[in-house]
């Protein structure tokens, strides 16, 4: 293998850098326009459009592209994924009826066991959380499906190659 194809890839995966951001980006929609309240969560065909074909593509790929670190690969874009949860969260904190304006009733709640003065950094660590969960809790699913997958390949190839 030349340095220039290891290079291309995405560290610690065997995805190419572009399809890591690419995987990543198909989600980024969805979270900014929901922040900013021009699409209502679960409102509409068009949300979950914007919340399912993400993931629907992860699926894909996961099963079809070939990897020798599937289940790696899949949690560093649940790992990406997280982290533009966090970013586009933060950056729209206090813009329309973001989460700055509307935080989650969990938040809240969190939030009332702090000092007026600590409350909304509790509010901001608590939906910081939460997204981290949930970002790194879809790739941790999306990479148990791609090893599985990459085991049934690789079973089926060598039934193959056998007979």
């Amino acid at each position: 293998m030349n340095q220039h194809h290891v290079s291309r890839r995405f560290p610690a995966t065997d995805l190419p850098t572009w399809l890591m951001l690419v995987l990543v980006a198909l989600a980024v929609p969805r979270t900014v326009l929901e922040d900013l309240g021009i699409v209502e969560p679960e409102g509409s065909l068009f949300y979950y459009f914007l919340a399912l074909v993400p993931f629907a593509v992860w699926l894909v790929v996961a099963v079809v592209r070939r990897s020798r670190r599937p289940f790696l690969d899949f949690l560093m874009v649940g790992v990406l994924y997280a982290l533009s949860l966090v970013l586009v969260h933060q950056v729209l904190w206090n813009v329309g009826p973001s989460l700055g304006h509307n935080p989650p009733a969990g938040a809240v709640a969190f939030a009332d066991n702090f000092s007026a003065g600590w409350q909304d950094l509790a509010l901001r660590g608590y939906t910081t959380g939460i997204a981290l969960m949930i970002g790194v809790g879809s790739g941790l699913v999306v990479g148990i499906v791609a090893l599985g997958a990459n085991a049934w390949k690789s079973k089926r190839r060598s039934r193959v190659n056998a007979a």
